[in-house]
């Protein structure tokens, strides 16, 4: 009875209120079918009377901004609904047929026309080009590119106009015309299956300048392949985003205005109900590094534009802190298809290939969720608490995606008890510094290293495994360097002689790099303080910091260099220096790393890495030190080996500042421990 009700009033409204010549849908205000064309039936793959009464979230399951409908043999659609003119109680959903297209989910989602007075749809054709959307396909073997009617429009090319890849790209700024290259020379000289997103400016026959969003996919066929894809129309990009409360780069609100909103969202009765998703870009940071500021906001741009786009209903985005991370807030999780399907739908967002200035990136995202029955009670805390959960996603690996349960909040909260502990010891002078010799094979001092320390009042001495986390997750690393810098020349400077002459010093940087503008200011007023002479001062870097330095941060070492100093590379051997890079750098010392000291009595990988390393520092000038040294068969084959120095427990362990001037004093050495 239902049915035939539903079916006698979809005959009645379709009278009395038209619907387009196009694959078209009319619902009532419930967002029930009330009436469908032919067209439209035929996408669904069933017969119009089925679908009369039902809704779409019944029949279509959403894909981003698109819609996957039901049925064997039925259609993926793109889709605009716009209320209709004869009756606004009443919307129309014009539905675009994508399923021999590439879908991309960077595509806009339905566009609302309610201020609209007539939409003239009345084809196909008509609906795409109210959407701004127009297809087009490349022929790699004629070279030739066929565009559909919008597309001709967007780009300002006259129809009927036979085009080559290069007429095609006439209309597009010389400087973005390679940004279109490189984005299609992997589909076409490997057949590259995956979807590549990329951007370029035209400069239409109007003198307008317009931003197209494209995005093209291979199609295998027997002769080699076929490119296909979408333009679209997604601005001026001259129009600067300097709204209040929103992000320049992006266009999304700020951080401030997320809280704001976030604060209202758990005002509301159903506050149980939110959830906040902070998303961090794996490779974020590295093209920023490697491409300059301005590609990684190009890249931040395209990211929000996805995200922004594709969200449920409801849903905000906003930049996350720093602008290294995006924050989604839902207000209501089981109103989107539970929290699994969220997170789905955002990490599938940033899982993407785009090209950012001329370079195809593979993107994915570290993904951090919070919940308010987690223990949360404020923005704050929510926030607070999604931030905890992407750090922890990021530690375990990139495309991780983690919740901020009880126990990780509990730790995080140990862990900012901690970082308020170490800001404390580090006003009130706990730290201290602890001293390991750096001998010869028989026990002759040459320099020693100054090792941090943590008095700690309440845990008594803590070594550095306890606290240095903490001190990285809390950005503390400078500061700390900078203590151990005034502090190791000071405390050297008053050293006594040793046989007449007076011995350096080495000391660890790990958050002080010749990256930083102030690196070369911080040693230089170090050592003016203290008084020690340049000579004596050996730099240790991790050679993992060194894998990405750029001339002018060589020229940072090489500034304190012609004053004196020394740099060594710690750790070597476990990062990804290569040879031609390690020559360049203006070091003077090489560590061996203890892993292939430990076993190097019995290991030959070991035995054949340690000869490579010391041959190789000989070679170019350097000289070589072992580290962890604790055996006198490690010393043996060191020795043997051509090792210049050596460090470790067989020696010394780190001993506090007083013993180890004692030693000076005496004019001591240090012998081999005997077992």
């Amino acid at each position: 009875m239902e049915e035939q009700t539903a079916g006698d009033m979809s005959e009645r409204i379709e009278l009395s209120l038209p619907l387009p010549e196009a694959p078209a849908v009319l619902t009532d205000a419930d967002g029930r079918i009330v009436g469908l064309t032919e067209q439209a039936a035929e996408l669904f793959d069933q017969h119009a009377s089925a679908l009369v009464g039902r809704t779409f979230a019944e029949l279509a399951v959403r894909q981003g901004p698109a819609l996957s409908l039901r049925g064997p043999g039925a259609a993926t659609v793109r889709y605009l609904s716009w209320p209709h003119e004869d009756d606004p109680t009443f919307r129309v959903t014009a539905l675009i047929d994508v399923s021999g297209e590439v879908f991309s989910t960077s595509h806009p989602l339905p566009v609302e026309l309610a201020g609209l007075a007539r939409v003239e749809a009345s084809s196909l054709q008509d609906v795409q080009r109210v959407a701004r959307i127009g297809t087009w396909e490349w022929d790699p073997t004629t070279d030739l590119v066929t565009l559909s009617a919008v597309s001709h429009e967007l780009l300002g090319v006259p129809a009927g106009r036979v085009l080559a890849l290069e007429d095609y790209l006439e209309a597009v700024l010389p400087e973005d015309r390679e940004v279109v290259r490189t984005s299609l020379a992997p589909l076409v000289e490997q057949h590259d299956p995956v979807p590549v997103e990329y951007q370029f400016r035209i400069v239409r026959l109007d003198g307008g300048l317009r931003t197209i969003a494209a995005q093209a996919s291979a199609r295998s066929r027997d002769q080699g392949v076929t490119v296909v894809g979408t333009i679209q129309d997604i601005g001026d990009p001259t129009v600067l985003r300097t709204r209040p409360g929103y992000d320049e780069v992006t266009g999304l609100p700020d951080e401030e205005a997320a809280v704001e909103v976030l604060g209202r969202l758990l005002s509301s009765p159903d506050h149980g109900r939110v959830a906040v998703l902070t998303c961090a870009p794996d490779q974020l940071e590295r093209v920023d590094h490697s491409l300059g500021f301005r590609a990684g906001n190009e890249l931040r741009a395209t990211l929000a534009r996805r995200l922004w786009e594709g969200m449920p209903e409801g849903c905000t985005v906003a930049r996350g802190p720093n602008g290294m991370s995006f924050t989604v807030l839902c207000p209501d999780v089981a109103g989107v298809g539970g929290l699994e399907a969220l997170t789905a739908t955002v990490t599938g967002l940033l899982r993407t290939t785009t090209v950012v200035a001329g370079h195809l990136v593979h993107l994915s995202a570290s993904t951090g969720i919070a919940q308010v029955q987690n223990g949360a009670s404020s923005s704050e805390d929510l926030m607070r608490h999604a931030a905890v959960a992407v750090s922890e996603a990021r530690r375990r690996g990139q495309g991780k995606v983690v919740l901020a349960d009880r126990d990780l909040i509990t730790e995080a909260n140990e862990q900012l008890s901690m970082e308020e502990q170490l800001r404390e010891g580090l006003r009130h002078d706990e730290l201290v510094l602890h001293y390991q010799p750096i001998v010869t094979a028989d026990g002759e001092l040459r320099r020693a290293e100054a090792l941090v320390r943590w008095q700690h009042p309440h845990l008594g001495l803590l070594g550095p495994g306890y606290f240095l986390p903490t001190a990285r997750r809390a950005g503390m690393l400078p500061d700390l360097d900078r203590w151990v810098l005034r502090t190791a020349m000071r405390e050297a400077a008053r050293w006594p002689l040793l046989h007449g002459r007076a011995l350096p010093v080495s000391i660890n940087l790990a958050g002080l790099v010749p990256g930083d503008d102030s690196f070369v200011e911080v040693v230089e007023e170090a050592v003016a303080e203290s008084g020690i002479e340049w000579d004596r001062v050996v730099l240790e870097l991790v050679e993992t910091d060194l894998v990405d330095l750029r001339p002018h941060h060589r020229a940072a070492m090489e500034v304190l260099v012609e004053r004196g100093a020394r740099f060594a590379i710690d750790d070597f051997g476990t990062g990804y220096s290569s040879l031609a890079r390690l020559r360049d750098l203006p070091a003077q010392i090489i560590k061996l790393d203890r892993r292939f000291v430990s076993n190097i009595a019995v290991d030959a990988a070991d035995c054949a890495v340690a000869q490579a390393v010391t041959t190789m520092a000989h070679a170019m000038g350097r000289a070589c030190t072992a580290e962890g040294v604790e055996t006198q068969e490690q010393l043996g084959v060191l020795d043997a080996l051509g090792v210049d120095h050596h460090q470790g427990f067989l020696f010394s362990p780190a001993v506090p500042e007083p013993e180890f001037r004692e030693v000076l004093a005496a004019e001591g050495g240090y012998r081999p421990v005997q077992a």
